[in-house]
């Protein structure tokens, strides 16, 4: 991934992963979710995590903030790092206190985020008072500020409603506010547009994306589709069957993938330039069982460059200048030759 000015207080990555990890036994045997993942993240910058469903990305990025852990029956391995700091060595206390202040969340469905009996400025206001040791008039206070950042309408009286009474887009600008509330440096939004219309879809991700730029937050968003993220992320990491497969700046990707499975996500994008009614293009067969992984890429039942050697041996993210990608035959490279 390309290298950018890290307002970290280390100098280097806001967030650094290495080799994360994350299994759940099942009477199938271990399923890897998660199967050693790396990256680094830089202060002001915006990843893109995307894959199909049940590729891990969710999983991947709730594991580093604690969201998945032996408490779900979940093994959890690898190093975390915000700004230098060992997140998962820090007690329970010291890391509820880091989510609150440090690293803002927002969720697909913000009905079952948003607590359905406390008043949206209370819920505002809770982080406030909390991480910031606001009273309570001035937590309030806030909390109307920040409805009208989110572009909420008539403020102080959605402030005093309860999360049913506000639409779906509502709701999901309510979850936006409550995740920048306390200016954190790390914004994750996982799939923010998934229950919302398609005309809501837009003036939320618009709204995401000003927010990380006017107060400097590093960001990841997770979504199955490349589309979303053409537009508002700076790097992308694409994700198969628990692994990276692909990482590369948003114009790498988009210019010419190195890796199969990236060129078939993008080939089954909609293009204006289509023409009424054209079929759009599906990748053939289906992701892989991974409780049940056998050897070899485990994209080559599906890839028509595979080869023997595909199917013998697991490719190594391998790198490529600023770029990496997992496979034995990189597009653009002299070896894609459909099988």
């Amino acid at each position: 991934m390309s290298d950018a000015a890290s307002g970290s207080v280390n100098g280097g990555p806001l967030l650094s992963v290495r080799d994360a990890r994350v299994g759940f036994s099942t009477v199938r045997g271990l399923l890897r979710a998660v199967d050693g993942v790396s990256f680094d993240l830089q202060a002001g910058r915006t990843l893109g995590i995307v894959g199909e469903s049940g590729s891990g990305k969710s999983v991947l990025v709730r594991s580093l903030i604690g969201l998945v852990g032996t408490g779900s029956g979940a093994i959890v391995g690898g190093d975390v790092r915000l700004d230098g700091q060992d997140v998962r060595g820090l007690s329970a206390r010291n890391f509820r206190q880091l989510l609150g202040r440090d690293i803002g969340i927002v969720f697909q469905d913000p009905m079952t985020s948003l607590n359905p009996v406390m008043k949206i400025g209370r819920q505002i206001g809770e982080g406030l008072r909390l991480n910031r040791g606001l009273d309570s008039a001035a937590a309030a206070r806030r909390a109307v500020e920040l409805l009208v950042e989110v572009g909420i309408p008539e403020p102080e009286r959605r402030a005093s409603q309860y999360p049913h009474e506000l639409s779906g887009g509502m709701r999901q600008r309510v979850a936006i506010a409550i995740a920048i509330a306390c200016e954190p440096k790390l914004l994750i939004a996982d799939e923010p547009t998934t229950a919302l219309d398609v005309t809501v879809q837009r003036q939320i991700l618009d709204l995401l994306q000003r927010e990380q730029r006017e107060r400097g937050m590093a960001m990841i968003l997770i979504t199955h589709d490349l589309g979303v993220a053409a537009g508002r992320a700076d790097d992308i990491m694409v994700m198969y069957a628990g692994r990276a497969v692909e990482m590369a700046t948003t114009r790498e990707i988009f210019r010419g993938p190195r890796m199969p499975y990236t060129e078939a996500l993008l080939r089954s994008l909609p293009r204006l330039s289509d023409a009424t009614h054209t079929r759009l293009s599906a990748i053939p067969g289906r992701p892989p069982d991974l409780a049940r992984r056998g050897t070899g890429c485990s994209f080559a039942p599906r890839c028509a460059y595979r080869s023997a050697c595909c199917e013998a041996e697991e490719p190594a993210l391998s790198r490529e200048g600023g770029r990496g990608f997992a496979c034995f035959h990189p597009l653009g490279a002299g070896g894609g030759t459909s099988a």
